[in-house]
């Protein structure tokens, strides 16, 4: 189970590198003294900030640039090439619209030309024609 932190730890990188004003400095290190929790937090920043100090940034070759650079414009999509992909794309929608359209058709005409045991005839009188044909 992780132990509590601290309100002091967050201005433990501040107290490192000397960005506290001197009452603020003043407060955390006597905090210091009876902290064990911004002890070890302080230790391992040190560490940290240590490591960090010896990193040295390398300059990247020109020539790695220059081959980033052409990739990707080699790779960048043409205006044109959207273009169609956007009209591919809404053809292919447009399709699939009406052939889902035209088997929902096919298939229920089916399901209706199978079922000849129905009761329902045409002519025969609905809750429509009672009431709105007179009858």
């Amino acid at each position: 189970m992780k132990e509590k932190e601290c309100r002091f730890s967050k201005r433990l990188n501040a107290y490192i590198d000397g960005e506290l004003k001197m009452d603020e400095f003043q407060k955390v290190r006597e905090h210091l003294k009876s902290c064990h929790l911004c002890q070890i937090e302080l230790r391992e920043l040190t560490t940290l900030n240590g490591f960090l100090s010896s990193y040295e940034e390398e300059e990247v070759p020109e020539y790695i640039n220059q081959r980033i650079l052409t990739t990707i414009e080699s790779t960048a999509i043409h205006p044109q090439r959207v273009w169609f992909t956007r009209r591919v794309v809404n053809f292919s929608i447009a399709a699939s619209v009406l052939i889902s359209f035209a088997a929902g058709v096919f298939m229920s005409n089916q399901a209706f030309a199978q079922n000849n045991d129905s009761d329902l005839e045409f002519g025969q009188e609905t809750l429509f024609s009672m009431y709105y044909e007179g009858e």
